[in-house]
């Protein structure tokens, strides 16, 4: 072989050799791989070779960047692994760091979470929808997100910064139209603040003249109470020789009518003397009866043993003289006319008898078998101090119950989900004086509150006050109106608690002695009102 076919087939060899190493780069390079076009505002840096990255993963490579002379955007070519689908609803995203190359990363859409409660599929997720593996026209290309530039930062905080001037020059033009209304809410409350002091320190200047009136009455009373019980305990003892000698001359006079009565029936049969003896036995019928009457008082009043039996003996007495008369008046053929002894007969006699020998007659007699009067001594005593303490001082006591409580209302912190019954107690001091007082407890064994304040009259059917009402400060109005005819309508509202003002409204309904129906609302001008109804005795 000679020297020019040996250079001849090195030569080839040669060019054989070199075609490999290029077919070797091209595998190495972009063969492998498929191309797709991203459209952006902006390169920003990237560069040919530029890493592609889905979700943190190497994909690729950047093969091309394209200005577009028609509106100078952008478009980026990718050359993609054949191995990878890059999804339709994918975002691109240049990530463009202060050191070092810019890359692309591309991030598939997150999907959508499972509903609550429904367990997961068991079957094979739905396919992804994938771009095309080619490049697509410019309109149908993907679009791709730039990094925010520094310019672009800056035009947005001048931005930002432009409305919080604004906001301030709009603040400082209202600043003193704000700093005159603070100024004056501020005094307003300073006024009542010094109102709401004054007014409490009148009410704490009433309530103690008020309470000071209530002792010295007390004590007046108290010392009125102590000098009657003395006097009366007096008056028993220094008395009691008296009441012993009335009950001796009684028994004598009742000796001396049963005799009279005895020589009465002696001379009933002498004609002449029958008138003249009905009269008579008729005048003895009475006055043993009056005898009868007094005898039994002065009985109820002594608690002297001694006494009582020997005012038994003369009772006694006075019935057999009163026995014997009533026979002799029927054997004459009279008719009697004690009082206590015959139906429709008048009252016992008493005082001087008239010219033409009639007695008066006497009003308040009592009827043989009755119950002695109820102005006895004991009786007049027992009343008196009765209504005397009722005069100072009065118990009221109500038991009521509320209805329901509504869901998702708001109401006063007393008016619990509790409805009942509740029982209030109050005590009230001088009742039925033009100022009184009353005090107690509301709601007793659950949350109990208190009550002390003071009411006036301002009218005869109409009375105002205040002080504390369910351990807050209130106030409080009542209408009664009178009892004519054993029944009455009546009103009550009452307000209190500052920071949750609650008003209660009652119309009451007076059934007599003390007996009263009341219904109305709690906390009636909020939408947690609660409606109740009760009982109230008052003795």
């Amino acid at each position: 072989m000679n020297r020019q076919a040996i250079v001849g087939i090195f030569t080839i060899v040669a060019l054989l050799g070199l075609f490999g190493f290029f077919l070797v780069l091209a595998n190495v390079g972009t063969q492998g791989r498929y191309k797709i076009g991203v459209h952006f505002k902006s390169a920003a840096g990237l560069h040919k070779g530029a890493l592609v990255y889905e979700s943190g993963v190497v994909v690729g490579v950047v093969d091309s960047t394209i200005l577009r002379p028609e509106d100078f955007t952008v478009e980026v070519i990718l050359a993609i692994n054949n191995n990878v689908d890059v999804p339709r609803n994918a975002r691109f995203l240049i990530q463009a760091p202060l050191t070092g190359d810019s890359t692309l990363e591309i991030v598939p859409a997150v999907p959508a979470p499972q509903p609550s409660g429904r367990s997961a599929p068991t079957n094979a997720p739905a396919a992804v929808a994938v771009l095309p593996r080619e490049i697509l026209p410019i309109e149908q290309q993907p679009q791709g997100t730039n990094p925010a530039t520094v310019q672009e930062l800056l035009d947005q905080g001048q931005g930002e910064i432009r409305r919080l001037d604004t906001m301030l020059a709009d603040l400082a033009n209202r600043e003193p139209a704000l700093l005159n209304s603070l100024q004056s809410s501020l005094n307003n409350a300073n006024a009542l603040s010094v109102g709401a002091n004054r007014e409490f320190a009148r009410l704490s200047a009433r309530v103690d003249s008020l309470t000071t009136t209530l002792q010295v009455a007390l004590e007046q009373n108290s010392r009125t109470l102590t000098d009657i019980t003395g006097q009366l305990d007096a008056t028993v003892r220094r008395n009691s020789g008296h009441f012993d000698s009335i009950i001796a001359s009684l028994d004598a006079s009742a000796r001396d009518l049963n005799r009279t009565a005895d020589h009465v029936t002696a001379l009933a049969g002498d004609p002449q003397l029958r008138s003249n003896v009905l009269q008579t036995t008729q005048g003895i019928a009475e006055t043993a009866t009056t005898f009868a009457s007094i005898a039994s008082d002065l009985r109820k009043v002594t608690g002297n043993v001694q006494t009582q039996a020997q005012l038994r003996d003369t009772v006694a007495n006075v019935d057999a003289a009163a026995q014997k008369a009533n026979s002799l008046l029927a054997q004459f053929g009279g008719r009697s006319s004690v009082y206590g002894v015959d139906r429709g007969a008048t009252p016992a006699p008493a005082g001087t008898p008239r010219p033409d020998g009639t007695f008066p007659q006497r009003t308040g007699s009592q009827v043989a078998g009755e119950t002695p009067a109820p102005d006895s001594v004991q009786s007049n005593v027992k009343n008196k101090l009765g209504a005397l303490v009722k005069n100072l001082v009065s118990l009221q006591v109500r038991v009521s119950a509320l209805d329901a409580q509504k869901a998702g209302t708001s109401s006063s912190a007393l008016l619990t989900k509790d409805r009942g019954p509740q029982t209030d107690v109050n005590v009230i001091a001088l009742p039925k004086g033009p100022t009184y007082v009353f005090a107690g407890a509301n709601d007793i064994g659950a949350k109990s509150s208190y009550n002390f304040a003071a009411m006036q009259h301002i009218g005869p059917n109409f009375s105002v006050g205040g002080g504390v009402l369910y351990s807050r400060l209130g106030a409080r109005a009542v209408y009664s109106p009178e009892l004519t005819k054993g029944l009455g309508l009546g009103l009550e509202g009452r307000i209190y608690d500052l920071r949750h003002p609650t008003t209660d409204l009652y119309a009451n309904f007076a059934l007599g002695n003390g007996v009263t129906l009341f219904g109305g609302e709690r906390d009636a001008l909020h939408s947690g009102r609660r409606t109740t109804f009760g009982l109230q005795l008052q003795f």
